[in-house]
């Protein structure tokens, strides 16, 4: 069994377990900060700046230029500036536009401020690709917290409400970091051991919550497109109807395990619900 440090850091823990607990819920928040947040230095300094999206809309991957990088619309995120980068580019993929990334003991995310309202707009639709899965790689496992591929919302809502301890380590992280986390984070994953439909929540805060969507290796190579109900997803999760939705991003990281790692990502939206 790995060694687990407590929620929230106290005098007691070594400095270094101390700084692991808040890099590592950074990197897992930042990719979930609205544009109203962003007061600290993630945002990659040397990246070109991007406009906003519609704020109603998750700006297209289809519609950009081969080799843009990163698209129009996302904000590279670094999760942790002693980590290796994620490399996303925009790629052709037979007769359409997609997101490449690839990661070699890297951690780093893109995200797309909107705001959508998720009672409207319920049903997020994706597609991905992945190389690989290491074995090891899982979600449930801080030690092995890899995964392939990562869809990532981030949710609104009244930080009064969160527990004396959410709260503390959300004061915490923006302490050190400068950084909000979202009141709720959802994010939709690719792991190598828990089967689909797992959902797992965050081992340092109750505000990140993981939902497997795809399990092993076996389609490993092939596009695979899902659907959700993004309002029943989060009250299984989270067992309350959401916020507003404050952003989308997307993740491909492997600096837990050390290898490389590539996926592909297509368009990511979210529609009306399908009446009747």
């Amino acid at each position: 069994m790995p060694p687990q440090y407590p929620l929230v850091a106290d005098d007691d823990q070594p400095p270094g377990a101390r700084r692991a607990v808040f890099r590592r819920l950074v990197g897992l928040g930042a990719l979930g900060l609205g544009a109203c947040a962003q007061r600290g230095p993630l945002i990659d300094e040397a990246a070109p700046a991007v406009s906003s999206p519609m704020p109603d809309a998750i700006a297209p991957f289809s519609s950009a230029t081969a080799g843009t990088r990163p698209p129009a619309g996302w904000q590279p995120y670094a999760l942790r500036k002693d980590k290796a980068p994620t490399r996303y580019s925009v790629v052709r993929d037979n007769d359409r536009m997609v997101l490449h990334a690839r990661s070699t003991a890297g951690a780093t995310g893109l995200r797309c401020p909107v705001r959508i309202d998720p009672k409207q707009h319920s049903t997020l639709q994706f597609s991905w690709r992945v190389q690989q899965v290491p074995s090891q790689a899982s979600v449930d496992v801080p030690e092995y917290d890899d995964a392939p591929a990562r869809v990532i919302l981030a949710f609104d809502g009244d930080d009064a409400r969160l527990s004396l301890r959410d709260r503390l380590i959300f004061d915490q992280v923006e302490l050190f970091t400068g950084q909000r986390l979202p009141f709720a984070t959802l994010m939709y994953v690719w792991c190598a051991t828990l089967p689909p439909e797992s959902v797992v929540r965050n081992h340092r805060t109750s505000r990140i919550h993981y939902l497997t969507v795809e399990s092993g290796a076996k389609r490993t190579g092939q596009w695979l497109h899902y659907e959700r109900d993004v309002v029943a997803d989060y009250k299984r999760v989270y067992g309350e109807a959401p916020g507003m939705i404050s952003s989308v991003g997307v993740l491909t990281d492997s600096d837990a395990l050390k290898h490389e790692q590539q996926a592909w990502y297509g368009d990511i939206v979210l529609n009306r619900p399908k009446r009747g």
